[in-house]
């Protein structure tokens, strides 16, 4: 620490990273901090194309507002004016199953007629208040199957999990990637009668609406990347990814940060906020057995398909947020966002944006086709769905080879050893997708206890306030008296 001014280096310039930086700023101003990003431009998953009037998420296209972590962000950044709700008709949610669009029930009448169930499955759903809690970690599948049946869990877990970790829903960790549910089995003991009792409340007026996905008027995510960018100015040093770390040999301690350009940077404290492979070998001669278990973590990829239509083209419009699709169906899609449903100003006027993912832990293999083979895969679903006179107007196709990290059984146990590992480390703290969930909210709420957990150490390394010193010293001297 140099003339009382701390230096922190953030290790990664992706929505962790640069949230930890502009948390650690806005407590203290005059602290130096340093963000180092490997890639030219800053942003990591939260990447937007823009072009013929079509606004394009290549990542996620929102958060929902039911936590208070990235709407606070978002509201200090100045950007309260630009957010945007989702449009009200997006709450209606569909599965495609039997080459139909079936919306999924969202209400008891709706459940009693959905198509998605027979007698028997549903009568199996009701029995969930009497099913008791378990006794320790369970997949997504082996949850849902355990308290509504297997049948149901056949119609639920695959949507649940592919439309937000793109993962198998046989092996991921329902406590780690979903652990609200598993609040819910403990704390109300049934999730059934937990829904039933929400609705009760929200109609009765003594609770607020559901989740409301919540994004940024004129140009998306990438809005909220491009104030921290901003904000953090020449702090951010885009292409300079970290090659190395080490403990500083020097009387003040700390640790040298080296790039592949740069000398070695001094830095009192690293946050290293990248995805786990890269967190992994930076971290291999400081912590072997943690960064083997950052090393094991997959990530799953993802291919991002978007293509747009004349609205005149389409014997349908979209309607409703989009739909995910059922194991069953003869279609290598995994989803489809509605965007101009969702977002309106996502398309031109006259213009319908579908957005559709592909891939996954499930499907690796849609990542590797060409691009023309890619969107004739979607087109070819649209054309099923909602008849399009013509090809799309409009295409865009990306592929994020390592988008979202799989949280397995046994992903929180070891979370704890590998953050247990770091905090022995003084001056070393992680954060990112691949700890704690990774939605926005989540990866913002990571990144905010992180910065948390540097403050409260420069806090103890600073000691006790001058003030209490000087009457610790003098209340000594009265003792002494």
């Amino acid at each position: 620490m140099s003339g009382g001014r701390p230096h922190v280096a953030v290790v990664g310039g992706g929505i962790s990273g640069l949230t930890v930086a502009f948390e650690l700023l806005a407590g203290r101003p005059d602290m130096d901090v340093t963000v180092f990003e490997a890639e030219p431009a800053a942003g990591g998953k939260i990447a937007c194309h823009r072009a013929d009037g079509y606004t394009v998420d290549l990542g996620p296209n929102g958060f929902l507002d039911n936590g208070t972590d990235t709407r606070t962000l978002a509201d200090a950044l100045g950007l309260g004016p630009r957010l945007r709700p989702a449009a009200e008709a997006a709450r209606e949610r569909f599965v495609l199953r039997g080459g139909r669009l079936l919306p999924l029930p969202l209400g008891a009448a709706a459940f009693v007629t959905t198509p998605l169930l027979g007698p028997a499955a549903k009568a199996r759903v009701l029995a969930e208040p009497l099913i008791g809690p378990a006794t320790g970690e369970e997949t997504v599948y082996g949850f849902l199957a355990r308290r509504f049946g297997h049948r149901a869990a056949g119609v639920m877990a695959a949507p649940l999990v592919h439309g937000v970790t793109a993962g198998d829903p046989r092996a991921t960790s329902l406590d780690a990637a979903f652990p609200r549910f598993r609040t819910l089995e403990r704390d109300r003991r049934s999730l059934l009668l937990a829904a039933l009792r929400g609705r009760l409340r929200r109609a009765a007026g003594r609770a607020g609406p559901p989740p409301r996905l919540t994004g940024f008027a004129d140009g998306g995510m990438r809005v909220l990347v491009d104030a921290l960018v901003d904000r953090l100015g020449e702090r951010l040093r885009t292409g300079r990814g970290v090659t190395g770390l080490r403990r500083d040999p020097g009387p003040d301690g700390g640790w040298l940060v080296s790039t592949a350009t740069d000398g070695p940077v001094r830095a009192d404290h690293v946050v290293v906020a990248i995805p786990a492979p890269a967190a992994a070998r930076l971290l291999a001669p400081l912590l072997p057995s943690a960064a083997g278990t950052l090393a094991a973590v997959r990530y799953a990829p993802v291919r991002v398909v978007s293509v747009g239509y004349r609205r005149r083209d389409l014997a349908a419009v979209p309607r409703g947020f989009g739909y995910l699709t059922l194991p069953s169906e003869p279609t290598r899609i995994a989803g489809v966002v509605h965007s101009s449903a969702v977002f309106p100003d996502s398309a031109p006027p006259d213009g319908v944006l579908l957005r559709a993912f592909a891939g996954g832990a499930e499907d690796p293999g849609f990542t590797e086709l060409s691009s023309d083979e890619a969107v004739a895969a979607v087109h070819r679903d649209a054309t099923v769905l909602f008849g399009p006179a013509n090809g799309p107007a409009f295409r865009h196709d990306h592929v994020w080879k390592e988008a979202i990290p799989q949280y397995t059984t046994g992903h929180g146990e070891r979370v704890r050893g590998v953050l247990a590992a770091a905090a022995a480390l003084p001056g070393l703290h992680l954060s990112g997708s691949a700890y704690h969930g990774v939605a926005v909210n989540d990866c913002v709420r990571d990144a905010r206890r992180a910065a948390a957990e540097v403050r409260a150490a420069l806090r103890t390394a600073a000691g006790p306030p001058v003030s209490a010193v000087r009457r610790e010293s003098r209340e000594k001297g009265r003792d002494a008296s």
